[in-house]
Order: C-alpha cells, then sequence, then structure tokens
C-alpha cells in the first residue's frame, strides 16, 4: 500500500488578472487589519525605474501582532531590492489592489545600528515628531563669509528630505544665537576653532575630547527602566572640530591644519547621532552589538562589506573626504521604521507644549523642554584615518 501525503502540491492561485511584474526598491509598509479583523495585509511603496507603485501582500503586522504563511512569499520590508509578481484585482467596494503573488528577493536591506542602549535594553530616540537645534552664531572662522550657515541647512535638509515619504521626525533649525554646549534642553551646534575642549566651569575643568574626532554628538537621555520613557533622548548637541583639522566646503578652507574636514561630510554624519543612530561597525573597547535585523555588528578592523565601510555612519573619514555627505538605503530604513509615518506624535498645542512626543508647531518656535526622569551623556566620536 502507497501512502499519500495531503496537499503535497498546491495549484497556484489564479489571477484574475494578466500577472505583472513590480521591480524596485521597497521604501515603506503598512500592515493593518481588514475591517471584519480576520487578516492582515500589508501595503508596500516600491520605487521602480518607472514610478512608485503600491502592492498589497498578506500577511504582516499590525497592533502588535504578526500573521505569515509558510510556505509564503517573503515578507515584503523596507531597505527590500525585490521582484515582485503581482496581478491587479479589486475588493467588494471596487477598489483597486495590486495583489502580491510572489516575491524574488535581489537585495536584503542593509542594517542599521541603533544608540544605547539604555540599562534596561532600550535604545534612544526621540519623543517629539520636530527636534529644534540652535547653531551658535559664533560659526568658524575656518569657512569665507558665513558659509557654515547654509551648509548647515543643507546638512539639514539632507536629513529632513530623505524621509519626508516614510517618516514624520524632521529637524528644525531655530535662530542663530550665541550658545555653549551642554544639558540645557537645547540641541546646539557648536565650532569650536582654537580648543578642541568643553571649557571649564565653575565647579568642572575642561574637559577635553580626542585629537582624531572631526566631530563629536553628545546626548542626554532617559535612562530609567521603570519609566516608559526610557531611552528619550531629551537634549543633543553637535560639535565639530577646528583645531586639529582645517574645516572646508569642497576643498575651500581658510584653516591651517593639513588635514581637511568637509563640513557637510562629517555634519551629516554628526546628525545621524542626533537621530539616533550609531556607528555600522565597532572600534576597540565598543561593547557588542546587534543591528536593526539582530545581525551582530562586526570590528572595523574585521570588516571590508562595502555596505559597512562606504556607509554615511561609518565611524572613519579620510581627510578632504565627502562620501558622508549623502545618505544610504540603511539610513533612510532607519528613519522609516524607527519614527514612521504611521506613529506621528502629532503637532503641539496651545495647552500643553511640553507633553512627550509633541510635534513640529507651525509657529516654528521650539517647544518647552519635557521632564527628565533621570539621564546620563554618551559621547559618540567620528573619528578619522590620515590619509
Amino acid at each position: 500500500m502507497r501512502l499519500v501525503l495531503a496537499l503535497a502540491l498546491i495549484a497556484p492561485a489564479v489571477a484574475t488578472a494578466a500577472p505583472r511584474t513590480v521591480e524596485g526598491l521597497v521604501m515603506e509598509t503598512h500592515g493593518r487589519w481588514t475591517a471584519d479583523d480576520s487578516r492582515i495585509v500589508t501595503e508596500a511603496r516600491v520605487a521602480t525605474a518607472d514610478g512608485e507603485v503600491v502592492v498589497s501582500q498578506l500577511g504582516g503586522t499590525a497592533d502588535g501582532l504578526t500573521m505569515r504563511q509558510w510556505p509564503g512569499p517573503e515578507p515584503l520590508i523596507p531597505g527590500m531590492q525585490v521582484a515582485v509578481s503581482a496581478h491587479d484585482d479589486t475588493d467588494l467596494d471596487r477598489k483597486s489592489y495590486v495583489v502580491v503573488d510572489d516575491v524574488r528577493v535581489l537585495a536584503m536591506p542593509e542594517g542599521f545600528v541603533r544608540t544605547g542602549p539604555t540599562k534596561a535594553g532600550h535604545s534612544l530616540f526621540w519623543e517629539s515628531a520636530c527636534v529644534f537645534v540652535v547653531v551658535d552664531s559664533d560659526g568658524t572662522k575656518e569657512l569665507p563669509g558665513d558659509t557654515e550657515f547654509p551648509l548647515i541647512d543643507k546638512a539639514i535638509d539632507t536629513w529632513n528630505t530623505a524621509g519626508a515619504s516614510c517618516s514624520y521626525i524632521q529637524i528644525k533649525k531655530a535662530a542663530v544665537a550665541p550658545k555653549e554646549v551642554g544639558k540645557d534642553y537645547t540641541n546646539v551646534i557648536k565650532f569650536r576653532d582654537s580648543t578642541w575642549c568643553r571649557p571649564k566651569i565653575k565647579d568642572d575643568p575642561a574637559r577635553c575630547y580626542s585629537d582624531a574626532a572631526a566631530g563629536i554628538t553628545t546626548a542626554v537621555y532617559v535612562d530609567d527602566g521603570k519609566s516608559a520613557r526610557d531611552g528619550a533622548i531629551v537634549d543633543a548637541d553637535v560639535e565639530i572640530n577646528g583645531a586639529n583639522f582645517a574645516i572646508s566646503n569642497q576643498g575651500v578652507t581658510l584653516g591651517t591644519e593639513s588635514c581637511k574636514a568637509d563640513l557637510l561630510n562629517t555634519l551629516v554624519h554628526e546628525l545621524g547621532h542626533l537621530h539616533g543612530l550609531e556607528h555600522t561597525c565597532r572600534v576597540s573597547g565598543d561593547p557588542d552589538r546587534v543591528d536593526d535585523l539582530g545581525r551582530p555588528v562586526p570590528l572595523c578592523t574585521q570588516t571590508s562589506d562595502p555596505k559597512i565601510v562606504e556607509a554615511t555612519m561609518y565611524p572613519f573619514q579620510d581627510c578632504g573626504e565627502t562620501k558622508k555627505a549623502s545618505l544610504e538605503p540603511d539610513d533612510i530604513a532607519f528613519l522609516c521604521k524607527v519614527y514612521p509615518i504611521a506613529e506621528d506624535p502629532g503637532t503641539c498645542d496651545a495647552v500643553e507644549p511640553s507633553k512627550p512626543g509633541c510635534g513640529c508647531s507651525s509657529s516654528g518656535d521650539p517647544p518647552l523642554p519635557a521632564l527628565t526622569l533621570g539621564g546620563m551623556t554618551v559621547l559618540l566620536v567620528l573619528r578619522r584615518r590620515r590619509a
């Protein structure tokens, strides 16, 4: 007698229209329950050579639950390069969909590494949809005129534009003012042309940084495992090193140091730290980490993977380098995944402008500081190789 295995072969689903192929980069995904709560479906926005196409896939995550089939197509996630087999169909209300039949993965997304963790193991994040920054009015004397200020605008716009279609978070520049760094609930961009140190104060001496750091970001965040706000950043300051480097713009500088540090290159990287991103690889002394896909983050000395060493958040730069002035797919995936539009905390109101999660106000004025429950400072250093 021969044993027959049921369901050994399954006939493919019959498409209601001619099949089509959608090939490109998955930019954003959003899972939802259907109206009868019987299934989760995921709408994925795919950037193709001919424009964007929204495809609909059975399964996904919504309200803390995930639905997936085995065997079945690979779930679509942001950053994935795919060739999707699909067909056009409608629901009972005659709404049109591009229904996913199968997924061929051409390239998995590049993982990103988040800053942290707190003592309780949480990654750092902003509660607000809007991160206000103040540029110190002294600027730098190493660039002609006021060149540095439009370059700062460009660096900020690089991040805001990259995530505009999928992420709610925005950096918003407040009025230029004389500012020193420190926990004052004001996020500052500060140039240091003469000495690469945080100046001495009444009860503490000067605190100097590594000469090899072209830029440094200091964050103060809630570090209280009993709090729902654990990991929330409450203050982040960026400092640019003009004492050991010649701050430059496309090779032009008034600085006298032999190694040029392109401002846009350095600042776009540092704004990644301000958002809550960590380096793509570990330097000596760094703790073990994993990326957002759960993969171990390698030591920088033990990897030559171009997705790591050519990334915006790679922790080394050469003299005169400019490649970090733009963002990579992993940076955009970070914005989409950590600060997705679907979870936009909304806009501040006049009654309670300092509530956690307060978004960008139309007035352009920064909200009042939120109360911190605890915190510590973490220094994130951008180092360099000598050219």
